[in-house]
């Protein structure tokens, strides 16, 4: 967490009653929202708010693509009017880390199949791999990940020859799996 702000961020500011600013703890479950401020972060990641003396929560809703740290309920306390009090909400440097190509959930959305019941995936490179699920019938089938998605190369039986698979790049490791 380098320190370095956000802009646009849509943030909010949550005044609970009754609520005493001095003690410096919301009950929770005890108080309710009595006013609610909306903002967004400017281009220094700030969002003044002006208000009255009292007990806030304040929260944001998570641009796509960010990771914001996860700490719980904010809250502040204003307990003098015209004094000034600032909220920190902060984001990892790091996005979180995504699926793997050869991970299942990956796979199963990426093929647009139903996740249910799950997929065994095998010989999977990143690139090629063999797919199939648990159900009746022979739905196994080889796929290829090209344009950064999944797609299927060929279903089961089929009649795709070695020499056309070598020419599409399919792996020697898949060779098994083509009869001419």
């Amino acid at each position: 967490m380098s320190g370095t702000p956000v802009p646009g961020v849509p943030v909010y500011l949550s005044l609970q009653q009754p609520c005493d600013p001095a003690g410096h703890d919301i009950p929770v479950g005890e108080t309710t929202e009595a006013q609610r401020l909306d903002g967004v972060t400017d281009a220094s990641g700030l969002a003044v708010f002006t208000t009255v003396t009292g007990c806030y929560r304040f929260g944001m809703t998570a641009p796509a693509g960010t990771n914001p740290v996860p700490e719980g309920m904010h809250s502040l306390f204003l307990v003098d009017q015209g004094a000034s009090v600032t909220g920190q909400l902060r984001f990892q440097d790091t996005p979180p880390e995504p699926a793997p190509a050869c991970a299942e959930s990956t796979v199963e959305t990426e093929l647009g199949v139903d996740p249910a019941p799950a997929a065994d995936i095998s010989e999977c490179d990143g690139q090629w791999a063999v797919v199939s699920w648990a159900t009746p019938g022979d739905n196994q089938r080889i796929i290829t990940r090209t344009s950064g998605a999944w797609t299927t190369y060929v279903l089961f039986p089929h009649t795709t020859c070695w020499e056309t698979a070598t020419a599409d790049g399919v792996p020697g490791s898949l060779r098994r799996y083509f009869n001419c």
